[in-house]
């Protein structure tokens, strides 16, 4: 459980954080103090980052707790990552599905968010002994 934490933390921490520094600094050319001053916003990502992935890490616990030790370390990361990538793509298209149709800046949200759950699966050592949780 654990290890299930640790990734979904870490996305939901570090996702608003690097959506705010490039839609603020690069994008929008905004200047830094203008990003830190926007705390309350990243506050609020992160509060609805944490609900509506819920459902999604309930299902990445239940992947990752019946994967025990059927595979290495890394065919365990493999699919954990496909899996992460897709529930990230599926969570943002139910709640707008119009990030796919065209580019926009919803479509930057889905690859920071997708990149930063596999980098965190990746990132995290998974503890075999934590199987039986």
């Amino acid at each position: 459980m654990k290890y299930v934490i640790k990734v979904w933390l870490f996305t939901i921490i570090i996702s608003p954080l690097i959506i705010a520094l490039i839609l603020g600094v690069i994008i929008n050319e905004s200047s830094f103090d203008s990003i830190l001053n926007s705390s309350e916003i990243i506050f609020v990502m992160i509060i609805i980052g944490l609900l509506s992935s819920m459902p999604a890490m309930i299902i990445f616990w239940l992947i990752k707790r019946s994967l025990k030790s059927k595979f290495s370390n890394w065919k365990d990361k493999i699919i954990l990552s496909l899996y992460s990538f897709s529930s990230v793509w599926i969570t943002f298209y139910i709640v707008d599905n119009g990030f796919i149709t065209k580019w926009s800046e919803q479509t930057i949200w889905v690859l920071i968010y997708s990149l930063t759950i596999v980098l965190g699966v990746c990132i995290f050592k998974i503890n075999k002994k934590e199987i039986v949780e």
